[in-house]
This record gives C-alpha cells, structure tokens and sequence, in this order.
C-alpha cells in the first residue's frame, strides 16, 4: 500500500501491485492507474490489453466518438478512447479522492496527466445527476463494472442499492445520446449469466418504453472469452436504433484479430421466434422479447429493476437465498451474503423482542387491553418504516448511499426531537394527539404519490441545493413525526391504563414498556423495511408507513386516562 484516505464515500487506497498501481476501493473493487504514452500506442502491449477486452467494441464502432464515461477510475476507458481518437471525452467521477486527490494530484506524473489532457473532462458528482443537468449528446454512455460489494457483504442493505441499473437510468443514458448513439455496459458474468444479462434485460425494458417494439437487432453482446467460469467480463451494447451490418463487420473483424473476445449475440444472425434448447440466455432473452416473462423461468431474477426497487445486483430467487451454492460459488457471494445477513438479523431481533418483552408481559400481565401499548408498537413501526423508505428514495436524489443516510437522519432526528420538544405546548391536552398523527398520514399520502416525480424533476440541481431541497421536504415531515410518542407517553403516564409487570419497587411501569416496545418495533421494522423493500419497492415500504400510523390513529382512544 502505498497511499490510503477515507471520505464520506469510501476507503481508498492505492496498491504497487508490480510495475503497475491500482486504486482500491473499500478493500473490494480495483481500477488500475494508467500509465501509458499515447505516442507509442500503436503497436505496444497497452494497445492489445486494452482493445483485446469487451468495453472496446465501443471504440471499435465508434473510434471518433464523443465518450461520456460513469466511474472512470484509473483512466482505463478514458486512456482507450483518446488512444482511439474521440475529441472529447466526459468522465463522471463521485469519488474526489480518485478524482482529484489521485488522478490529478499525487499520481498525475505517474498517470502521465490522463485527466489534465485538453480533450479529457473530468466532473466530480454521480453520474445520473450530471447526465440529468448537462444538455450534451454523445455518442457512447459507457459504464465498466462499476460498484462495490463491501456494504452489502456486511448487510448493510442501505448502501448497497445501485441507481446507476435502473430501467429510469437507461432511459436517461438513451436520452443523452445522438441519434445513432449507444449504451456500453460492462458487468462481471457467471457460468449461468446473471448480472450483463440483467443489464439486457433493463436495456430492453427502457427501449420498449421508448417506443421500440422489437429491439432484437439493437443489441451486441460479447464476453472476453467463453462463459466457463465465473468473473468473466461481459460487455452489453445497446441503441436505440438498430446496428447496421457495415457495424456488425467492424465487429465481426475485432474478434478475428483478438481471439481473446467471444460474441454472445449479434443482431444479423438467425434467432428463433420463440426460446429454444441450444441457445445462449443473451439469445433466448431478446428473442423473448419479454424480460419480465423471461425471467419467471429462469433460474436466477434478471427481471428489470426501477428506481422503486433499485438492487440490481440481488438476482436471488426466494427458494435460493438460504442454499449454500451461492454462498460458496461464484463472485457475486457477497451480495448472497448480505441476504442472508438481512435474514439472521430479522430472526435474531424477532427472537430477542419475543423472548425479553412478549412473552414476559403475556405470563405477567394485567388484566386490562393490551392495546395502549400496541399504539406505542405502531408508532416506532412506522416512524422507522418512514425513515428507511426516505433513505433509499433519497439515495438517487442526493447521488451516493451515505449523503442519503447522513442527510435523511440527520434531518428526521433533528426536527423529531423539535416536534417532540414542542408537543408540550401545542398539544397540552392529550385528546388532541389525532392532530399530527393525522398530518403525518396526509403528508405521508402526499410523498406516497408525488415525492418521486419532484426527485426526478429535481436531480439535476447541484448537491448544496439538493440538500436544501431535502430540508424543506424532510423538516416539516420530521417535526410532526416526533408528535405523536411522547404525546402517548404523556397520556399513558396521566392515569393507570393499563397493568403491566411491576418493578422491583412493586409500581406500574407502563411507561417503561412503552419505550421497550416502541424500540422493539423500531429495531424490527428497519430489518423489515428492507425485507419489504426489496420484494415489493420503496413506494409499497411508504405506503406500509402510511398504515402503521392509520392504526395509531385508530389505537389513540386506548390511550384516554381512566379511574381504577
């Protein structure tokens, strides 16, 4: 290791590895620095590393072109495109510390300024927010194995969702191309495709919302080398109109100069109207004309992924995820990982809340409803199922996992603590909690059906302005949120309600147990949150927020103080 730096984004380090150094992201993902002198291109060893793997079939088809390149990292797309002759090359990097701290800092000599170069244009923010602001076309959108599992190997399911797959994000790649442009995607592939196939899939699903009925002749796909082993790079291009054959014959003589590439699909070849035995999945797939169908019958879920379910990288079937194949074969084992870290944890905190609440207070009991509690459930239920669906909605809006954690708690819990604060004031009497549980279900109603459209119209502004935007979206939501528990506490604290276990002073405790299994439903519901998500998207995670606060709107009588 020769040089290491966290951010807010990741831990960065960059590794001699040889006589080359590559930059390390999170212990996990690679990129290697370039270093090559573009007068000796031709000809040299850089030249056939380079043009012999599967993202150069789009300097292949477009030599000239107008590159716009997502996550450049050590300048391998950008060193290829320039070396091929594009006048203009856009790379799209998040991360300044590769950017600016490596790239144009303490290894630009060794990168012989890759990004300082007059036709290199180098801009810090994520992707989609920069492709959403700029009004320029290209000719070539490309991205090549772009993410990082450490967060999701660890379970942590908030980082490790990716709007850069999504049916919504290829359609704004399509739309930010020129008339005769392409998409250049490049995934890590599987004995039994998975990830590039799922890429065909979305690919296909956007170009079906665009307008294009068949785009069986829109697609080339090609692998450096057969698929008979996992971790072999795919490279998925895709147009919106259909290649040519003068295109597919620059194709057809790339692979004959490099034997290292094998083509998984080209458009002029014959394909069936129907899948059929003996076919590659590309093939099937796209003769399919149906990826939803498509991946009923397939063995993994390569179905289109949205921005309202964005884990592209879960391709798990239910039946697979506590099978041990996955977790032992394969590069993809630490998003299988994850899954099952999802699981334990779900079980483990069901567990805990059964053994140390439930079941004490159902064998120590009083004798009264259990309802007021119940309330207290539903509050922390949905407050965390709120908070989590926020998370993930905010991840695209504000262009990295950790801005969206940072900004959306930070917010929730700061005007929270203010709305609780001043519940004492504005709701001196405890008959009037119904007041902003029901504005938290009306605003809440409101983001359920609008909060996506005002992200996307909004996604475009730059981070501090975004930021200001989730302030007045958040802030008002929050301060109400914090409302309605201490406004129960209150209540319940105001006459003996309810009969709970006594302490060791022999006294009701109800309040006690009402901030035990207010905490039990948060713990609960931030595993289940995801659980939900995953299956069913963020708006269905919103809506059951939406209804656990319904419920507390419905429990609130239990809490009205009563005589013994």
């Amino acid at each position: 290791v020769e040089f290491a730096r966290w951010n807010a984004l990741s831990r960065v380090e960059v590794d001699r590895q040889g006589q080359a150094k590559a930059i390390v992201i999170d212990a996990d993902a690679q990129t290697y620095i370039m270093n090559c002198d573009l007068a000796h291109w031709h000809g040299s060893e850089w030249e056939h590393n380079l043009m012999s793997g599967p993202p150069a079939l789009a300097n292949v088809l477009r030599p000239r072109g107008e590159f716009a390149i997502i996550g450049p990292g050590g300048g391998v797309d950008v060193l290829r495109a320039v070396a091929n002759g594009s006048p203009s090359v856009t790379g799209i990097e998040i991360n300044p510390i590769i950017a600016d701290t490596i790239m144009r800092g303490r290894y630009a000599d060794y990168a012989l300024h890759l990004y300082e170069r007059p036709e290199v244009h180098i801009h810090v923010t994520d992707g989609r927010s920069y492709l959403r602001s700029t009004p320029q076309q290209f000719d070539v959108v490309q991205m090549t194995l772009v993410d990082t599992w450490a967060s999701t190997a660890a379970g942590a399911f908030a980082l490790s969702e990716n709007n850069l797959y999504t049916v919504e994000a290829f359609r704004e790649y399509f739309g930010h191309l020129k008339p005769d442009g392409m998409i250049a995607i490049t995934r890590w592939e599987f004995r039994q495709p998975r990830e590039a196939l799922r890429v065909v899939a979305v690919a296909m699903e956007a170009l079906h919302s665009l307008g294009v009925a068949n785009p069986a002749r829109n697609f080339i796909v090609a692998s450096q080398g057969p698929l008979n082993e996992d971790g072999i790079p795919v490279v998925v291009l895709a147009k919106k109109t259909a290649f040519t054959a003068e295109e597919e014959s620059a194709v057809r003589a790339h692979f004959a100069r490099y034997a290292e590439l094998d083509p998984l699909y080209l458009p002029l070849e014959h394909l069936p109207s129907e899948p059929a035995a003996g076919h590659n999945p590309f093939e099937d797939l796209i003769a399919s004309n149906d990826p939803y169908r498509f991946a009923q019958s397939y063995a993994y879920n390569v179905a289109p992924v949205s921005d309202n379910a964005p884990f592209f990288f879960f391709t798990l079937k239910a039946g697979q995820v506590l099978g041990q194949q996955g977790l032992r074969h394969g590069v993809d084992w630490k998003v299988n990982l994850g899954v099952l870290v999802l699981i334990l944890v779900l079980v483990i905190s069901l567990a805990a809340v059964l053994g140390f609440l439930i079941l004490p207070l159902a064998l120590q009991g009083g004798r009264q409803s259990p309802l007021p509690l119940l309330y207290f459930v539903t509050v922390g239920l949905g407050y965390i199922l709120v908070e989590i669906a926020f998370i993930q909605r905010f991840v695209l809006f504000l262009g990295h996992p950790t801005y969206a954690l940072t900004v959306v708690i930070f917010l929730l819990m700061l005007s929270s603590g203010a709305g609780s604060l001043f519940s004492r004031r504005w709701l001196p009497r405890t008959e009037m909690a119904w007041m902003p549980i029901t504005l938290v279900i009306v605003a809440l109603l409101v983001d359920v059906f609008f909060l996506p459209g005002w992200l996307e119209a909004w996604v475009g502004l730059g981070l501090d302005w975004r930021i200001v935007v989730s302030g007045l979206l958040l802030a008002p939501l929050g301060f109400v949120m914090g409302m309605p528990f201490p406004t129960g506490l209150r209540a319940l604290a105001a006459g003996p309600v309810f009969e709970v276990p006594s302490g060791a002073s022999g006294e009701d405790n109800a309040v006690e147990w009402a901030w035990a299994m207010n905490a039990a439903a948060s713990v609960l519901g931030s595993v289940l949150a995801m659980v939900i998500a995953i299956q069913f998207g963020l708006t269905v995670t919103l809506a059951c927020g939406v209804a656990a606060y319904l419920l507390a709107l419905l429990l609130l009588p239990a809490l009205r103080p009563r005589r013994a």
